[in-house]
């Protein structure tokens, strides 16, 4: 390893795509400089395939254009040009930051021609690497020495990374989350996310459901728990944090109301729709808790008052209105199990529920078990299974696509198209799912005639 002002260069296997590596070579013969950077370099490093690929050069944007046939400005304000071939590979010419004056982004940024500049500009030294087209990495900051500790380290002052864009300080947690639970931010850091939590409110709730998404979605979500300990959660999610320390006093439960839903997250698919529920399907229980004459605790509607506060979640992180609507029902429908239901109840639940949301509530269902004070005692996930698996394969009729006739038929008869048309159609559906003989041509025109009088 030679060392020159404070420069890193070992000699390391790296294997950079075959792609990327034309990318560098056109940019070297033409007479500029060309490094794989960023988060591409770490994960070859820890021999992770890289989800994507940086290349950063002393060529101008411009330049980068002329010499890529099959390129697009994707990022022209920050000097990225993405090129297009086997794989995209976006070039990013050398800058430097100027003033961040909203806590979000760099108010100017200034093309630079050394790659030192580059690097120092960044966020956490183990992505503040560099590596030439010969697999021998340029460190600057002791990102090796960090990524051989598993440590997240601010590059320089971490207050002042953290004032310059407060989304670092939730990267931070995401990259621990995603890197593996080996990996920790180092204490300094660490101090210093909880000292500027409070600038995360500086950054859009679509930025920060992103990197909440990817936690989430990660092989250790258990890491929101380090998300109320450096005071970021008390901020971006309160519902939430309100739950920690929230003892149960529950013969059902073995844990507070926090740890029971961080292990039912830990402890549910990677799907989102799943884990999201998860982590708020008991965000109501700090609201509705009642303490019976024997000293048990009690949430009675918490599913419900969960589902309403779910919503305003998700509304306020900006999620679509598909998964929020998903999310609401799991959560509302989560506590289902405990309930002995006849073919008509299982039936109706399936209909509230909706067929492709089914597999979705019996894995968050059994999330909640094994995050319970039994977590192996599935029986009524297991009883719910069996009695909806049997009333699917029945082939009665379910929803309102199962119905004989649609909103065409209802117009026919005379109806109004608009929102009357779908009620009626859910009417129907009551009927047949208490009597699914009447679900005919004939036998719904009887039912419609009948609505109709009350109409």
């Amino acid at each position: 390893m030679k060392q020159a002002d404070g420069e890193a260069r070992p000699e390391m296997d790296i294997a950079i795509h075959p792609f990327v590596l034309k990318v560098m070579e056109t940019l070297e013969n033409a007479g500029y400089r060309a490094y794989v950077v960023g988060g591409s370099v770490r994960d070859l490093l820890l021999n992770r395939r890289p989800k994507d690929w940086d290349v950063a050069t002393d060529a101008l944007p411009s330049t980068v254009r002329t010499l890529f046939e099959r390129s697009a400005p994707t990022g022209e304000r920050y000097g990225t040009v993405t090129v297009l071939g086997d794989i995209p590979v976006e070039v990013t010419t050398f800058r430097r930051d100027g003033r961040y004056l909203d806590g979000r982004r760099p108010e100017t940024v200034e093309f630079s021609s050394s790659l030192k500049e580059d690097l120092i500009r960044r966020d956490f030294t183990i992505n503040a690497l560099a590596s030439e087209s010969d697999g021998r990495v340029v460190d600057y900051v002791g990102g090796l020495n960090d990524l051989k500790d598993r440590v997240i380290r601010s590059v320089g002052d971490p207050g002042e990374r953290f004032r310059e864009d407060a989304l670092r300080m939730l990267r931070a947690h995401r990259l621990a989350s995603e890197l593996g639970r080996e990996f920790s931010i180092e204490p300094g850091t660490l101090d210093a996310i909880a000292a500027n939590a409070h600038l995360i409110l500086n950054v859009s709730w679509e930025r920060i459901r992103d990197e909440l998404v990817r936690i989430l979605m990660s092989d250790n979500p258990g890491v929101i728990r380090d998300l109320y300990h450096s005071r970021i959660l008390g901020y971006i999610l309160p519902e939430l944090a309100e739950c920690y320390g929230f003892h149960q006093s529950s013969r059902h439960h073995d844990k507070d109301v926090f740890e029971h839903t961080i292990v039912a997250v830990e402890s549910s698919p990677r799907k989102l729709r799943v884990r999201l529920a998860a982590l708020l399907h008991d965000v109501g229980k700090t609201n509705t808790f009642t303490v019976g004459p024997d000293g048990e605790g009690h949430f009675y509607g918490h599913n419900r008052k969960s589902a309403e506060i779910a919503g305003e979640v998700l509304r306020r992180l900006r999620f679509d209105s598909q998964t929020i609507s998903s999310v609401c029902m799991l959560v509302r429908e989560h506590m289902t199990r405990h309930a002995r239901m006849g073919k008509k109840g299982l039936k109706r639940l399936i209909a509230r529920v909706g067929t492709n949301l089914l597999d979705d509530l019996l894995n968050l269902q059994t999330a909640d078990v094994k995050a319970s004070g039994h977590p192996d005692d599935l029986s009524g996930v297991l009883r719910l299974r069996a009695g909806v698996e049997k009333v699917l394969a029945s082939g009665d009729p379910l929803t309102v696509k199962d119905l004989a006739v649609n909103g065409r038929d209802l117009i026919e008869w005379g109806m109004k198209e608009g929102r009357e048309v779908g009620l009626v159609l859910k009417t129907m559906l009551e009927r047949v799912l208490d009597e699914p003989s009447l679900n005919t041509k004939e036998g719904l025109r009887a039912v419609y005639e009948e609505l109709k009088k009350g109409m």
